[in-house]
């Protein structure tokens, strides 16, 4: 569920690749529950985030104009979207990466490639 209290569970996803940006919206839109919308810089993303208060955001790591840390920083400042849960989504899977975005207030961590029971599983454990 999300804030609006309504029956569709609004998922922000922070991606720049359009390869990730089609699997991923292509595994959420399965679910006729799940509302997606990409923001493809960390910029838009903050933005988005902030003007829509999506019920979780999916956030890559590597963004062409600020880097995921900056934009969890960012989310986690404000109070408007400090409780969001973020789940950040990466190739970088060394368990350094890991602890760093956790240790940050990231939510989860899942590693590309993803798999939808993966997803779908995070998607409705931390947006409910």
């Amino acid at each position: 569920m999300n804030p609006a209290g309504d029956d569709v569970t609004r998922v922000l996803y922070i991606e720049d690749t359009p390869v990730n940006v089609t699997l991923v919206t292509a595994m959420l839109r399965r679910r006729p529950a799940v509302q997606v919308t990409v923001a493809q810089t960390g910029e838009e993303g903050v933005r988005s985030a902030l003007a829509e208060l999506p019920a979780l955001v999916l956030l890559d790591l590597h963004l062409p104009d600020i880097d995921g840390h900056e934009v969890l920083r960012r989310l986690r400042a404000d109070a408007a979207t400090a409780a969001t849960p973020v789940v950040v989504v990466s190739a970088d899977a060394t368990g350094d990466a890991r602890e760093r975005v956790l240790a940050a207030g990231a939510d989860r961590f899942l590693t590309k490639p993803l798999g939808m029971a993966d997803l779908l599983a995070v998607v409705y454990e931390l947006a409910a």
